[in-house]
């Protein structure tokens, strides 16, 4: 495939992710020369790191036309923007749970899944594709009103 014919909301969510997958291992808390990464700071760092990379994941399998995620009404960009906006929080969350000997990594993890959130986003217009509302989830007849009863 040619990186030149990627969009750019896929070249940066690829780069986001590349970031995320790189900055997981960089130190997210330490003190006193002792330092611990993504891997080692419990549930919302892995799970943040786990769902940006899936969102970076799905992106290049559909940019390198090796397969197309559909998952009822969304497609790859749609589920790419909501695994991407679950890492950015997820990290978020783990920095304001643990708040004392922060280290660079964090941010610089932050800011990736951040970058991975907004080029599935701009992925998602460069296809043209907008986020379904909840009706598009209930199937035929939506939020109608039910049918009158029958006439006597």
């Amino acid at each position: 495939m040619d990186l030149s014919k990627l969009s750019n909301g896929a070249k940066i969510t690829l780069i986001g992710g590349l970031v995320l997958l790189i900055s997981s291992f960089l130190p997210w808390y330490g003190a006193f020369g002792f330092s611990i990464n993504a891997w080692d700071s419990q549930f919302w760092a892995i799970f943040g790191i786990l769902f940006g990379l899936a969102a970076a994941v799905i992106i290049a399998l559909k940019a390198f036309e090796v397969f197309d995620l559909a998952l009822g009404a969304l497609k790859a960009e749609q589920i790419a923007l909501l695994l991407g906006a679950l890492s950015a929080i997820f990290i978020l969350l783990r920095w304001l749970t643990e708040t004392s000997f922060v280290k660079f990594g964090l941010f610089l993890a932050l800011v990736s899944a951040i970058a991975v959130a907004f080029g599935a986003f701009t992925a998602m217009k460069e296809a043209g594709l907008a986020m379904p509302g909840i009706n598009d989830f209930k199937g035929k007849g939506g939020n109608q009103p039910p049918p009158p009863p029958p006439a006597e």
